[in-house]
C-alpha cells in the first residue's frame, strides 16, 4: 500500500503529531508498504530527522487567510471554508501519488475535510487524543492508554475505533531499558515538548529558584531556541542568578538515553508522557492545554505522575510542595515507577498498521491496481457483454491478457485503479493520460486529455459505483481535465457519465 500522512509541527501545536506519525510510518515502512509526509509546517530540524529514515516529504502551500490562527486555542478545528479550501489543496497535491490510504494526525481538520477526502474514494485513518467530534474516517485511532472505544460512541461506531496502550505509538527505543530506581535524587530532566511557545520553562525554574530544597540538584532543560524561555534561561544561567545548575540543550538524537541520565522529569503532558511511562521515570506533570487533561486525570489517578502544574488556562502557576514530595520521597517514585511497569509493555504502532491492512471500508472506495488484481481483471471481462463496447470487442487468451497487464502496470502514462465496495473488489477504473496535468492542457490521450474508461462487476451493478468511482476520480484530481469515448448505442455508459458530471461535447466524446 502506499500510505500519505498529513501532520504538522510548529511553535504552537508543537511536535507531537509529527514524532507519532513517524512512529507508524516507520512501522508500516517494515511491513513493506510505502509512505510520505505531506505538510504545510516543519522545522529544517524535524525535517532533517524524517529525512534520514528514507521517508519523502512534501511540502503543502501555506494558505493565508482573514483570522490570525494564534488568535484561536492550539486545539480548535478550523472553520469550514478553511477545510474546505485545504482538502482542495491537498487533494491537487496529492494528485498523481496514487495513494491507498491516508493518516490525519490534525487539530485543524474534522468532518469537512475528512469528507472531502473521502469524496474522493481514499480511505482515511484520523489519529485523536479525545473525544469530541463525529467523523466519517475508515478507522479512528486514540493511542492513549486508558482510551476505550466506548468513549467515541456519539461520534464513530465502536468497530472502527483502535484505542487503548495496545495501540499506542511510543518508538521501540524507548522500551528497550527502563529507567533505574534511585535512592537520592541528583538530576532532573525538564521539557515541556518541542517548542514550549509560551515560555513556561522559565517561569517553572524561577518558582524553583526561590526553594532550598532544589539548591542541591542539578536541571537539564531541553528547549527549541525559538521559544521564549531559551535567552531567558540562557541569561540567567550564564549570569549565575539561579542557586542550581542549569545545563540548557536545544536538541536531542537520542531521547531514551536522555531519559535513563535524570532521576526525575517535570514534562508536560503530551505524548512525551508516554515514552515517559514506558522508561519508567518518575514524573512532575505540567499540563499545558485543556485536551492534556483527560490523560493528566488517568496518568494521575493510576499512580503514573503528580501533576504539579495545569497552563490549560490564561493562568497557571507551579506547585513546588508537590514537586519536592517527589523528590524527597523515595516511596512516591518507586511506586510510580511500579506502576508504569506492566502499563505499555510494547509499542502498537505494528498492531495499527495490521489493523489497516485488514479494514474493509464502508461504501464505495479506489485503491490503485497491484499485480495480484490481473485475474480479476480478467474475470470481470469474460462476463457476458463485458467487453461488447469496448475498441476491441474480443476476449484475450490469458497469455495476451497477462502480457497487457504487466505492460500497462508498467507504463507511467496508465493509472488503474480498483472500485472496492465495502472491502470487496467490484471493478476498475482506467486512466490514460497524466492525471495531474492542468486542465488547460492538452496533454494525455490521442482525446487530447486524460481518457478514462470504468467496468463494474456484473455482481456489483445497481449500487451506483460507477457513477461514484468516476465522482472519486475527479475529486481526487480536481486539476486534471478527463474524457471519455461512448461507443454508439452503449446508452449505460452514457447514463453513467452524464451522472457523474461529464458533458458530451460531441459525437463519442464526453468531457469533465
Amino acid at each position: 500500500m502506499k500510505i500519505a500522512f498529513r501532520c504538522d509541527a510548529s511553535e504552537r501545536v508543537g511536535t507531537g503529531h509529527v514524532m507519532r506519525c513517524l512512529t507508524l510510518a516507520r512501522a508500516a515502512m517494515t511491513q513493506g508498504h510505502e509512505v510520505c509526509f505531506f505538510v504545510s509546517d516543519i522545522d529544517a530540524a524535524l525535517e532533517k530527522r524524517i529525512n534520514a529514515t528514507g521517508i519523502r516529504i512534501i511540502r503543502l502551500p501555506s494558505l493565508e487567510y482573514g483570522c490570525q490562527q494564534s488568535s484561536v486555542a492550539i486545539e480548535a478545528e478550523y472553520e469550514t471554508s478553511q477545510q474546505e479550501t485545504e482538502a482542495r489543496y491537498f487533494l491537487s497535491t496529492v494528485a498523481g501519488y496514487q495513494l491507498d490510504w491516508i493518516v490525519v494526525d490534525h487539530y485543524g481538520y474534522g468532518e469537512p475535510w475528512i469528507s472531502a477526502i473521502k469524496r474522493a474514494g481514499y480511505c482515511l485513518l484520523l489519529i485523536e487524543d479525545w473525544p469530541h467530534r463525529k467523523v466519517s474516517a475508515d478507522l479512528l485511532l486514540d493511542p492513549r492508554p486508558g482510551a476505550v472505544a466506548s468513549d467515541y460512541q456519539e461520534y464513530i461506531r465502536s468497530e472502527k475505533v483502535l484505542s487503548g496502550s495496545g495501540f499506542n505509538l511510543i518508538r521501540e527505543e524507548f522500551f528497550a531499558e527502563p529507567c533505574s530506581s534511585s535512592r537520592r535524587v541528583q538530576r532532573v530532566l525538564l521539557n515541556l515538548g518541542g517548542y514550549d511557545h509560551r515560555g513556561l520553562s522559565a517561569d517553572i525554574l524561577d518558582a524553583l529558584a526561590s526553594e532550598d530544597f532544589v539548591n542541591k540538584l542539578s536541571f537539564t532543560v531541553l528547549l527549541s531556541q525559538s521559544s521564549p524561555a531559551f535567552s531567558r534561561i540562557q541569561s540567567r544561567s550564564q549570569s549565575s542568578e539561579y542557586p542550581f545548575s542549569v545545563n540548557l540543550i536545544d536538541h536531542c538524537d537520542d531521547m531514551a538515553g536522555l531519559y535513563r541520565s535524570h532521576d526525575v522529569c517535570i514534562g508536560a503532558s503530551g505524548g512525551s508522557l508516554w515514552e515517559r511511562v514506558a522508561m519508567r521515570l518518575p514524573t512532575a506533570l505540567v499540563i499545558v492545554a485543556d485536551n492534556q487533561k483527560p490523560q493528566a486525570s488517568y496518568a494521575e489517578d493510576n499512580g503514573l505522575v503528580k501533576v504539579v502544574a495545569d497552563y490549560s488556562g490564561t493562568a497557571g502557576s507551579f506547585d513546588t510542595s508537590a514537586f519536592r514530595s517527589l523528590v524527597e520521597s523515595d516511596e512516591v517514585r518507586q511506586s510510580m515507577q511500579d506502576s508504569s511497569a506492566n502499563l505499555i509493555e510494547k509499542s502498537g504502532s505494528r498492531c495499527v498498521i495490521q489493523a489497516v491492512e485488514n479494514t474493509k471500508p464502508e461504501g464505495m472506495t479506489l485503491r490503485s491496481a497491484i499485480v495480484s488484481d490481473m485475474r480479476d481483471f480478467y474475470r470481470w471481462q469474460k462476463q457476458p457483454g463485458a467487453r461488447r463496447f469496448f475498441r476491441t470487442p474480443q476476449l484475450p487468451r490469458w497469455s495476451q491478457h497477462r502480457r497487457w497487464y504487466q505492460g500497462v502496470m508498467s507504463d507511467a502514462s496508465v493509472s488503474l485503479y480498483i472500485v472496492l465496495f465495502n472491502g470487496e473488489k467490484a471493478g476498475y477504473v482506467r486512466v490514460d493520460g497524466a492525471v495531474t496535468s492542468s486542465k488547460s492542457s492538452s496533454v494525455g490521450s490521442s482525446l487530447g486529455s486524460s481518457e478514462v474508461s470504468i467496468l463494474i462487476s456484473r455482481n456489483f451493478r445497481g449500487r451506483k459505483l460507477a457513477v461514484n468511482a468516476l465522482k472519486a476520480l475527479v475529486s481526487r484530481y480536481p486539476e486534471t481535465r478527463f474524457c471519455a469515448d461512448v461507443a454508439p448505442g452503449n446508452f449505460a455508459s452514457r447514463k453513467v457519465f452524464k451522472r457523474a458530471g461529464f458533458q458530451k461535447t460531441g459525437g463519442r466524446r464526453y468531457e469533465y
